[in-house]
């Protein structure tokens, strides 16, 4: 992955473990989570946790040691590279976890988003968030996976390596137990279906398919083409 400004047409898969490095150039940990603030059913990408080692982490789940992490704003990477994350301030400026009022009433960790069931309009569980792609105009768009998911993928023929994602439009309700959508199981599959469509006339039409970064099907019919 190239060196990219903040997180933009990046997944939170692909920097999750990565070192974070102040501004001095020391090392403050490794990313463990992301925090977003839920706004009208769209998530708002708003800081990120750092973790410490191994060894800091079992201690802090068994309550040996407080659970204190630094945690970063969005606004504060300065580059997101191959082998790790770079911030434009120091380290020491930075909050914890522990600190009074760092959380919201509406923010949420994505480890919280991804215990939430996805459902369809009717109220049919069809999988859960996987992971989160933030797109070239830093929206969120939610990766999804499980039973329903990987049927309907294999049902009409989709590449294992092909994510299929849902955004801010499709999302209806947002509560931390449930994510519903606005369509049902039988609209997604059909608009998997056409999109797919989409994506094999588009993949055929390039020359070289190193062109495209994430092969994707979009859920939401205005999406589908």
């Amino acid at each position: 992955m190239q060196s990219v400004e903040k997180c933009i047409d990046v997944k939170y898969s692909e920097i999750k473990k990565k070192p974070v490095v102040d501004s001095k150039g020391v090392t403050l940990g490794n990313i463990n989570d992301f925090v977003f603030s839920i706004e009208n059913n769209r998530l708002v990408p708003k800081s990120i946790m750092v973790g410490g080692s191994r060894l800091e982490e079992l201690l802090e789940s068994l309550g040996l040691r407080p659970d204190e992490d630094p945690i970063f704003s969005v606004d504060n990477i300065d580059v997101i590279g191959e082998d790790k994350v770079t911030l434009k301030v120091d380290g020491e400026t930075l909050c914890s976890t522990l600190c009074e009022n760092i959380f919201a009433e509406n923010d949420r960790k994505l480890s919280q988003i991804s215990k939430a069931k996805v459902i369809d309009s009717d109220g049919f569980k069809i999988g859960k968030v996987i992971d989160v792609w933030f797109d070239d105009d830093a929206q969120v768009w939610l990766l999804l996976g499980g039973g329903f998911i990987e049927e309907t993928l294999e049902k009409i023929g989709v590449q294992p390596d092909i994510d299929l994602i849902a955004g801010p439009k499709d999302i209806d309700v947002f509560t931390d137990e449930e994510i519903k959508l606005k369509w049902t199981r039988f609209q997604l599959e059909s608009n998997c279906e056409k999109d797919y469509d989409r994506l094999k006339r588009q993949l055929a039409s390039r020359d070289k398919p190193k062109d495209y970064k994430y092969a994707q099907l979009r859920l939401g019919p205005s999406h589908s083409q």
